[in-house]
């Protein structure tokens, strides 16, 4: 599968995509080697800048060339205003960005070490959208993707079902991060609200209550027929990604990249997800796409640093430069 991708650059669509849920400020700093307990281990490097998974992911729609929104909650501070800045300066569309009175913007402290080759995150919470924000619904479902990634349940569960109620043609993508909570109580039930679903393996084990990804692959299958779902993507690290749908079934592979940070990279892979499913493409074609997308944004160190554009993805996927099966 390699070689140019369908309706890319040669042939121009632009796809219109919203993102709703977090946003937040970033303090990344990059060690050799993440410490034991009572160690110490000097900083190589640090990063102050954008961070958020609505926020990210808009980002990266926009460097693909989407028409990207978002909608979510800062802080009337300092770093809520950067937030901001950058976003526009990306060319993503502010009107849904709430500035919430005397809140503070979410940051993380994001320490990023070299072995293992991982991040390990902190997280100070601050302002989240929740039922009862003012934003456009309207609006908001004449995109042609609507990407899902929200703390706030109710609001979630509010959003999953205005589709057929409002603009039936709206396609609702929807990340597991926060369905995997044990607090949740329905939160495959959630899951089956929307028409796909991108998350890591844990999270969906998680969601299923069950114990391989084979078993969670069975239980998605199972519930699947009567549902609004159609396909779900599991992110599985240095394996690629398994795309599951109620008949089919892919593992595609990952690509070769010297990672710097990981930071960002499952919101890359969820921009590519929602940029492949605008232009209508097969499932086998997405996640080679969002693949490629994850990869690159692993590049630097911060979340929207090294976000790849739409010429870069078109490089690494012609270059074939996936890992060994």
């Amino acid at each position: 599968m390699t070689g140019p991708i369908p309706n890319s650059s040669a042939t121009p669509r632009t796809p219109r995509v919203a993102t709703v849920g977090t946003a937040s400020w970033d303090r990344l700093v990059a060690v050799d080697r993440y410490p034991s307990p009572g160690e110490q281990e000097i900083v190589r490097a640090e990063v102050s800048a954008p961070g958020g998974t609505a926020t990210n992911t808009a980002v990266g729609l926009a460097r693909l060339g989407a028409r990207a929104s978002v909608a979510a909650a800062i802080g009337d501070d300092a770093e809520g205003d950067s937030i901001r800045r950058g976003l526009e300066a990306a060319g993503v569309d502010t009107r849904w960005l709430l500035a919430r009175a005397a809140a503070r913007t979410n940051r993380a402290t994001i320490v990023v070490s070299g072995e293992p080759s991982d991040r390990t995150m902190y997280w100070h919470p601050g302002a989240e959208l929740v039922r009862g924000d003012p934003f456009d619904i309207a609006a908001l479902f004449r995109h042609d993707v609507v990407v899902l990634d929200m703390a706030d349940a109710p609001l979630r569960r509010f959003l999953v079902d205005l589709p057929a109620h409002t603009v039936p043609g709206a396609r609702i993508l929807g990340t597991l991060t926060y369905l995997a909570d044990p607090a949740l109580p329905d939160g495959l039930e959630l899951a089956l609200r929307h028409d796909v679903v991108v998350g890591r393996e844990r999270d969906l084990l998680a969601v299923t209550g069950t114990w391989t990804l084979s078993d969670a692959a069975a239980a998605l299958r199972f519930r699947m027929p009567g549902s609004n779902l159609r396909a779900a993507l599991v992110t599985r690290g240095a394996a690629g990604c398994r795309i599951v749908t109620a008949e089919e079934s892919w593992q595609i592979a990952a690509f070769e990249v010297p990672v710097v940070d990981p930071t960002g990279a499952g919101d890359a892979f969820v921009a590519g997800v929602a940029y492949g499913m605008a232009q209508r493409w097969a499932w086998p074609t997405v996640g080679r796409f969002a693949n490629a997308a994850g990869a690159l944004a692993t590049r630097a160190l911060g979340a929207q640093s090294s976000l790849p554009t739409l010429a870069d993805v078109e490089e690494m996927l012609a270059n074939g430069c996936e890992r060994p099966a």
